[in-house]
């Protein structure tokens, strides 16, 4: 395992320091195509330009291998690929989509990732993203805000590319359960977990957000995005198109069914035999994406605390950090009704 120099904690308190008023320097790395949610949250971001610099946007690896590890039995694959690459290549081309669909050009922004996880703790993929992330965290003017949506692979391999970077950069992170679940089982800590130790072991400044309980209260209806975005711009109409087509009964239930098995495992110590009741859903689709551009944007919305960073083990359980772990920060609840209504403003 890689020995990392500590950085000075002046530094680390500085940059995890919720900012003011002014424009961020942001850059987004996102597995645009996974699903629908980081469409939402580049969206915004690229619509929120007195607060946000989106200076660029990785496209990072995904695959249905975490689900079919996960889901014994379950067909996952019509779901999504089951090659990182594939995912890689179809997040850029879901990024330039979004670029195009609200006039922006997005020739020399958006940038391939990594075609492939960490194949080890130490060992970075080099890509186009790494290598831009490090030139743009040397040249930025403060802060470099990392909002990261996705595996962190991009991320981590260029923090081991170069390290001096820790010292440059926040990593705005979507991933993992809150530090008091039973396991941390998710998509974007559980696919590449070399990559995700890297967040926690490196000392970067680190925002978590986890994503039960806390992103999770970014769900959103069809009436809400009907009345909000339908009609009213280009790209409002794709991202409600994209979010009312999945709004069915199957889908809810069988969204509850996944989360039994792997978000929620362990937190319900009553019998599980048998199908759920067949009573009516309320579909609703969480947003889980926009807590991280949220928190740039205004902390206010995301309240958060300074805690030890944990250890992260390999049956995918928190272990809590003591005194000779760094401090990172962890949100622990979104004013959901902030959130969607500065988008829905923008994007409407």
């Amino acid at each position: 395992m890689k020995n990392w120099e500590p950085i000075s904690e002046e530094i680390r308190r500085k940059r995890l320091t919720p900012a003011g008023n002014g424009q961020r320097e942001v850059v987004i790395d996102s597995d645009t195509k996974n699903e629908v949610d980081d469409q939402f949250a580049i969206a915004w971001a690229l619509a929120s330009s007195e607060r946000l610099h989106v200076q660029a946007v990785y496209a990072a690896p995904f695959s249905s291998g975490y689900l079919q590890r996960f889901l014994p039995g379950a067909d996952v694959t019509h779901l999504m690929t089951a090659d990182p690459a594939e995912g890689m290549r179809l997040s850029k081309e879901e990024a330039e989509r979004l670029f195009r669909l609200m006039g922006k050009d997005p020739q020399g922004v958006v940038k391939d990732g990594s075609p492939r996880y960490l194949p080890g703790p130490d060992e970075p993929v080099d890509s186009p993203a790494a290598r831009d992330l490090i030139r743009r965290a040397h040249a930025c003017r403060e802060t470099l805000y990392v909002i990261t949506i996705g595996a962190p692979t991009n991320v981590a391999s260029a923090l081991l590319m170069d390290p001096s970077i820790r010292e440059k950069i926040t990593v705005v992170w979507l991933g993992g359960q809150p530090l008091t679940w039973p396991r941390t089982l998710e998509f974007n800590l559980s696919q590449d977990i070399h990559a995700s130790r890297v967040l926690f072991d490196s000392g970067v400044p680190l925002v978590l957000i986890p994503c039960m309980s806390v992103a999770s209260l970014l769900s959103v209806s069809a009436p809400e995005l009907q009345e909000h975005l339908v009609g009213r711009s280009a790209v409002g109409d794709y991202l409600a198109g994209i979010v009312l087509e999945a709004l069915t009964q199957e889908a809810a239930r069988g969204t509850i069914a996944m989360f039994e098995k792997t978000y929620n495992l362990g937190l319900n110590d009553g019998p599980m035999e048998g199908d759920l009741p067949a009573t009516p859903m309320a579909p609703t689709r969480i947003i889980w994406d926009t807590s991280a551009v949220a928190w740039v944007m205004n902390h206010r919305w995301c309240p958060s605390t300074l805690v030890r960073a944990p250890h992260l083990a390999d049956d995918f359980r928190w272990i809590p950090g003591g005194e000779d772990r760094h401090l990172i920060r962890v949100v622990n609840y979104v004013y959901r009704d902030a959130v969607f209504g500065d988008l829905f403003a923008r994007l409407g």
